[in-house]
Formats: C-alpha cells, sequence, structure tokens
C-alpha cells in the first residue's frame, strides 16, 4: 500500500478556508511514528439541517460551516483539526483527555473520542487511524441521536449499541458513517489536483467556485444533479418487490443480527462492517467517476452531495447518456437519479433549484422502471402513468406518517406543490396541490 502522504494537507473540499483535508492530516499523523494519540470525532445531523433550510447546499454550508467554527476553537496547539464529509477529526499525540467542547446553537451536532494505539509501519498506523475514525465517528452519531447517552468515550458507546438499538436501526448505525476520509479505490492516494481528495478522477466540490465553472461568462446548457437512489436500503422494483439495488444498511443486517445475538462481538463486527463499507465505498466511488466521466470535455460534474455530483452539462442528451451508462457500469449494485433544467436568463440559481426538483421526481418513481425515474428534465410534462406512481409514492409516505424512513421526500413535495402541479396531467394537478 501507498504510503505517501500530502504536505501541507489539502483543503477539505466544501468547508471554508483554512480547514484541512481530514486524510492527509491523518497520514501525516502515521507518518511521524507517535505510539498513540486521542481522536475526538464531531458529527452532524446533515438532513435535520438540510430541512430546516429548505435546501441542500444552505443546510449542508451551516453544518460546515459550524464544524469550523469549533475547529477553530480555543483548543490550542494541542489539538490538531481536520474534516471530512460532515465531520470534524480533532486529534492530539499528548493529551490525556478529549478538549472541552462548546457546541454552540445551530446546527446540531454529537462527538465522542478515544485513545488510538499506533504500532507497525506507516501504513499499519494509517490503517489504524483510519479505522478509528470509523469507530469514534459511529460512537459521535449514537451520541448526536440519542442525547441521553452521556458517556463520552466510543468504546463504551459503541458496547451498549445492543442494548439500545434494534436490528435495523443497529445496521443503520453501521453503514451511516462516511468511511476512509483518505482517497482512493484501494486506500492509496490517487486524488489528482483538482480532485475531490476522497473521490480520485472526480472533481472536487471547490472547483464549482474557484475552479471557473461558475465564473466568467454567463453559464449556458443545462444545470444538472445525481444522487444515488436508496443508497441505505438498495431500491425494490414496484411491480413485484424484486430486488434492483444492493443497499449499504442491508448489506450489515447479518452482521447486526449476530451482534444482537452475541454471536460475534463489537471488534470484529466492526471490522468486519468497516471493510464492507469499504468495498461499497470503493464502487461508488467507481459509479460516481463513470458519471463525471460521461460529461466530458463538455461538461464538468462536481462532488458536491457525498454520493451524488452537480455542476453543468451541454444539454439534456449529453446528462441521459451519462446516468446510462453509470447505472449499467453497477448495474444491482447502485444506481443513480437525475434532474436537469436549462440554464436560462433567469440565472443559474433558478437552474439549480429547478434541477432539485427533478431530482425529487426520479425519487417519485424509482423502482417503477419508468424513464423518468432515471432522469427528469424539469418543465417536461409526466405522462399519465408518471404521475400514477410519484402519487402512490407520496401518498404511501403520507399514510405511514412522521419519521418513517423517507418522510422528507413527502415534505419536499410539499414545499414544491406548485411545481409538481405544472407537471402532471391536469386530472392530478388538485391532488398534488393538496398532498
Amino acid at each position: 500500500m501507498n504510503a505517501a502522504f500530502v504536505w501541507p494537507p489539502r483543503h477539505a473540499p466544501g468547508f471554508p478556508a483554512g480547514c484541512a483535508d481530514a486524510g492527509d492530516v491523518l497520514g501525516r499523523i502515521a507518518h511521524e511514528g507517535k505510539a498513540g494519540v486521542i481522536m475526538t470525532v464531531v458529527t452532524s445531523a446533515l438532513r435535520a439541517s438540510v430541512e430546516e433550510s429548505g435546501d441542500h447546499d444552505t443546510g449542508l454550508r451551516r453544518v460546515r460551516e459550524s464544524l469550523a467554527a469549533l475547529g477553530s476553537g480555543p483548543h490550542g496547539n494541542r489539538w490538531l483539526a481536520s474534516y471530512y464529509g460532515k465531520d470534524l477529526v480533532l486529534t492530539s499525540p499528548d493529551a490525556t483527555e478529549p478538549p472541552p467542547m462548546r457546541i454552540a446553537d445551530g446546527a446540531r451536532h454529537g462527538w465522542s473520542w478515544d485513545r488510538v494505539a499506533l504500532g507497525g509501519d506507516v501504513a499499519q498506523r494509517r490503517d489504524s487511524l483510519l479505522f478509528a475514525c470509523y469507530e469514534v465517528s459511529m460512537a459521535a452519531r449514537m451520541r448526536r441521536d440519542r442525547p441521553e447517552i452521556r458517556e463520552t468515550q466510543a468504546s463504551p458507546v459503541i458496547g451498549g449499541v445492543t442494548r439500545t438499538l434494534g436490528r435495523a436501526e443497529i445496521a443503520s448505525l453501521l453503514a451511516g458513517v462516511l468511511v476512509r476520509p483518505l482517497g482512493g479505490a484501494d486506500g492509496v492516494l490517487g486524488a489528482a489536483l483538482g480532485d475531490d481528495p476522497r473521490l480520485p478522477g472526480v472533481p472536487s466540490a471547490d472547483g464549482w467556485t474557484a475552479g471557473g465553472t461558475v465564473a466568467g461568462p454567463t453559464p449556458t446548457g443545462c444545470y444538472m444533479v445525481s444522487d444515488v437512489h436508496d443508497i441505505e436500503w438498495g431500491t425494490m422494483r414496484r411491480i413485484d418487490g424484486a430486488r434492483l439495488t444492493e443497499g449499504n444498511a442491508r448489506q450489515l443486517l447479518p452482521l447486526a443480527e449476530a451482534w444482537l445475538a452475541d454471536q460475534l462481538n463489537a471488534a470484529t463486527v466492526l471490522r468486519e462492517a468497516y471493510r464492507l463499507r469499504l468495498t461499497r465505498e470503493s464502487e461508488l466511488l467507481a459509479h460516481l467517476r463513470a458519471l463525471s466521466n460521461a460529461v466530458r470535455p463538455t461538461g464538468l460534474l462536481h462532488a458536491t452531495l457525498g454520493d451524488g455530483l452537480s455542476g453543468l452539462v451541454p444539454d439534456v442528451a449529453t446528462a441521459r447518456k451519462a446516468v446510462k451508462a453509470a447505472n449499467r457500469r453497477t448495474q444491482g449494485g447502485m444506481h443513480s437519479g437525475a434532474g436537469v433544467a436549462h440554464v436560462t436568463a433567469e440565472g443559474l440559481g433558478i437552474a439549480r433549484a429547478r434541477s432539485h426538483f427533478s431530482l425529487h421526481v426520479t425519487k417519485t418513481l424509482k423502482g417503477s422502471g419508468h424513464p423518468c425515474g432515471e432522469l427528469h428534465e424539469f418543465g417536461k410534462l409526466l405522462d399519465a402513468e408518471g404521475a400514477a406512481y410519484a402519487w402512490d409514492f407520496l401518498i404511501t409516505l403520507r399514510q405511514t406518517g412522521t419519521g418513517q424512513p423517507g418522510h422528507h421526500h413527502l415534505q419536499h413535495a410539499r414545499r414544491w406543490r406548485d411545481w409538481w402541479a405544472e407537471h402532471v396531467p391536469p386530472c392530478a394537478r388538485s391532488d398534488f396541490l393538496n398532498l
């Protein structure tokens, strides 16, 4: 395994200026040969922030600004701050306890810490740091969602998981943490200049503004945004319930069951879950890279949404061809939907909002086999079949009630009810206006 590291560290994509990439910082720590460090991870309730903001980018920016403020707080020179995804990682080789955590009102966070012993060669030390990042992040997520947990050290928090959570909740916890903040399909550093450090070959979110994608002349063509459908539990075919794609959490259900039954201990479960998560992250990288490559050289998509991309493409045909190619590559494993909107004189912001609505349309059609379940172009009316599938999806969410998986899609539909009315046949408009 390549044990090289990048220094000074690259910028953590999407974060405010001065935020170092966690993978680069952990790689440097591995090279320094320390016997151990204390690691503290702060994670965020991103979905809650997005829903409160009514906009994905605004919610994500709010979370990352909150983490950046926390990372630059009064920790002194003993703590090194780094960032990835929706997490802040603080490390110290000489501290004996976690730093004081003063989390301000705003984005909801959870945090945890642990001592990480480091031995072996550089690659082994780096692997230990990355695995610890997974484990401590998981404990932080547990404490974020269960504020009654007063214990802060990761090991006992993880030890209490089976006394607190059920089978599906454990699988979701194991799958919900973003693994490998260090880039590369097999754990090596492979990201080139301008790539997301975690996703070699996929342009960084920073390139959206700093790289000139939206700088200079008014953009033309189409704004496109993609997202992997049902990445947690996978997609089922509507007509007969046959499985179409795998899901991160579903893949981990057997581990969750074995842990609950005391057939496996926590350490074994975490190691196997981490291995499976690395494999799925590598599959995600291949999927996103295929999608990104398929629009070049006339388009450019950036890694701005975790398991999705956004950017500019010359036309709808290019977008449709790219999504089909990426989905064909990972058929049975994962597939993306995409929303596309023409950039008009109304500006890029309007095109972006419209494309997010169209992405939402694809989510209401997933598993139906309807072509708009893979890509929807804003302004294109759904046929009667598509409108019926969308209505069935949304009315089911309304019947299951708040707090059930996927309920945020109903919130989105209510927020965008006027646009829905413009995209369904006249006979269905009153239904969508009164969701």
